[in-house]
């Protein structure tokens, strides 16, 4: 049998609010060309019932994004085009384009890749243990949590990245322990032990995500200016 390009590996609760979600990882037969990322494996969580561009309008996107201030019903500043790689992915799946796999048996088919957690959707919304056993065998992996703060991050510490928007968050963050993701006004300072994200305009590009690997919840501070068509409603009511 043919290796499928992209696999259900989460069905059931969200971890946020208990609204049934799936999480779906593709890129598995096929190199990804995002230019951002290199090829990584991508993973997608989104409501398995609505569909992404409804959900994003109505706000039941709670149940995949939390209280994410960026979400099209808060701030609206979320880089991820729903109308794209979500609504696509939502669409194969109600076509069931992906076979339904176990975590521990779709991490042979990302053996020695690099795995993205969260293209969209916010990992804590899946059960930890799912991606614990989803990467066991990824030679590496990204992720990002707006969820730091909430009971459903727990244990998520040291596998992703605190997302914060502003200094004030930074400093909450690491204050638990969290390594950190900051985005920034282009006037906004650097702060010290924060390290330029080097897949970012004003980092060169002098490496994907798949190269550079720092994103990984391990300790390091990262920071990046706002960037996506809706940066300019950044820091907005935030």
């Amino acid at each position: 049998m043919s290796k499928p390009n992209g696999a259900v590996i989460y069905r059931g609760p969200s971890m946020i609010d208990g609204a049934p979600i799936i999480a779906v990882a593709t890129g598995l037969a096929h190199a990804s060309a995002n230019p951002k990322t290199g090829d990584m494996v991508q993973t997608w969580i989104l409501r398995e019932d609505i569909a992404p561009l409804e959900a994003g309008k109505t706000g039941q996107d709670a149940s995949i994004c939390g209280g994410c201030k960026h979400r099209p019903t808060a701030g609206g500043t979320c880089y991820v085009s729903i109308f794209q790689g979500p609504r696509s992915v939502w669409a194969a799946y109600k076509r069931e384009s992906y076979p339904i796999m176990a975590p521990e048996d779709a991490a042979r088919l990302v053996q020695g890749r690099k795995v993205r957690l969260g293209a969209y959707g916010d990992p804590c919304a899946v059960p930890v243990d799912v991606w614990r056993a989803f990467i066991a065998l990824a030679s590496g992996h990204t992720g990002y949590t707006h969820q730091w703060r909430g009971r459903c991050a727990v244990g998520f510490e040291g596998l992703l990245q605190a997302s914060v928007d502003n200094e004030r968050e930074h400093a909450a963050a690491r204050a638990k322990g969290w390594a950190t993701f900051r985005v920034r006004s282009e006037s906004e300072p650097v702060l010290p032990g924060e390290m330029i994200c080097p897949a970012s305009d004003e980092g060169g590009h002098g490496a994907t995500c798949e190269t550079c690997g720092a994103c990984n919840g391990a300790g390091a501070q990262v920071v990046i200016i706002v960037h996506g068509g809706r940066a300019a409603r950044f820091g907005k009511g935030a």
